[in-house]
């Protein structure tokens, strides 16, 4: 079965809403309207006359107590003789010019069904090559109403037809056994699509935000909530990488960097032991002679909130080597002797000049300290 879909924005922009706004997730009414809201969806073809099309589905999240009504129109021509004009309807529903009364009597000739929308609405009398609906939305107070999600499917394609000739009747299209017979077809084609389609849940592109979480914890990757959208999605789509240098330097660099959007200096015993007879009483107050330490420096501009300090340091604890210690170093951005400086790093060379208060007055950079 064949379906058209609505579920980016795109997808609605192709329309023509009054007092609507679109977004990937659907069609909203604008905040605080107390107008009737509308929304005319693009014409929908089949490519085949005379198509008997099969059902619609949308997702209805938020109604805020509103009232919903939808219209459907199908015909075989969009070309509409009225006198001695010929009017398209495709540039009749995106004229601005026309009022919304004005473009439903337009379209009166092909209106077939009218209804208050629903979730899932069958459309088995609806006949015709073209197909689109109006969407109308009268608000009820200050709630907010969303839309989205929309599937239209065709043809129609009725489980009586594998029945018993005289279980069928031509020309009854929506006989009682028909639509009795839909609530099971329904059931069934929208179990089957979603296992068609279980891949893409699985897919940290473009599975949903609360599925991430859910893949996360498959994949032993702690904290998700620490990392935005899109780092988690990329964290997942790149397991294999980030487990095979986990608890390695390598590996801490890459976790750091994913997290901070810079890359880390990681300092090891083994990186500064050969240089213990030139500098090595000012290498030990800063890395400390211990074989099991594990010393990361970070920009203070890349973990700027305490917050995003602990974050870190919880993330290195879980990522790094087993049975060794993390030191979290934060690079203050100015120049200390015998501490934390490194050029084109975290310094800058050049005329330091305080901070003016008033027109007499200036705060020059102090530091307090106890020893």
């Amino acid at each position: 079965m064949k379906y058209f879909v609505f579920n980016k924005t795109s997808d609605y922009t192709r329309g023509y809403g009054e007092h609507m706004t679109y977004h990937s997730k659907g069609i909203c009414v604008e905040k605080d309207c107390q107008e009737r809201a509308s929304f005319w969806s693009r014409i929908l073809d089949s490519v085949s006359a005379g198509t008997l099309w099969h059902r619609l589905t949308c997702n209805i999240p938020k109604s805020g107590g509103a009232m919903m009504r939808i219209s459907f129109y199908t015909s075989d021509d969009i070309l509409l003789e009225e006198g001695d004009k010929t009017l398209d309807i495709k540039e009749v529903l995106h004229a601005e010019q026309l009022t919304l009364s004005q473009k439903k009597e337009i379209c009166q000739p092909f209106l077939r069904k009218q209804l208050p929308l629903e979730p899932d609405i069958l459309l088995h009398s609806l006949k015709g090559r073209y197909l689109w609906f109006l969407l109308e939305i009268y608000p009820q107070g200050a709630g907010q109403t969303e839309i989205g999600d929309f599937m239209v499917y065709f043809p129609t394609e009725s489980w009586s037809a594998d029945l018993p000739e005289i279980y069928r009747r031509d020309g009854e299209n929506d006989s009682f056994l028909n639509r009795f017979l839909a609530i099971f077809q329904s059931l069934y084609d929208d179990t089957s699509r979603q296992i068609k389609e279980f891949v893409n849940c699985l897919d940290p592109g473009v599975a949903a935000v609360d599925l991430l979480h859910s893949i996360a914890s498959w994949l032993d990757v702690e904290e998700p909530y620490m990392w935005t959208e899109g780092q988690l999605r990329y964290l997942l789509a790149h397991t294999k990488e980030f487990f095979e240098t986990r608890g390695t330097a390598k590996g801490i660099e890459m976790y750091v960097k994913l997290y901070t959007g810079e890359t880390p200096f990681v300092i090891e015993y083994q990186d500064w032991e050969g240089f213990q007879d030139s500098y090595g009483g000012l290498l030990k107050s800063l890395y400390e002679d211990e074989p099991y330490r594990v010393t990361v420096l970070v920009r203070e501009e890349c973990i700027p909130t305490y917050k995003d300090h602990c974050a870190l340091l919880r993330m290195l604890k879980q990522v790094g080597p087993v049975q060794m210690e993390i030191r979290l170093v934060v690079l203050k951005p100015y120049i200390f002797a015998d501490e934390y400086s490194y050029l084109g790093v975290n310094t800058v060379l050049g005329q330091y000049e305080g901070a003016a208060l008033d027109r007499g007055g200036r705060l020059d950079f102090t530091a307090i300290s106890d020893e």
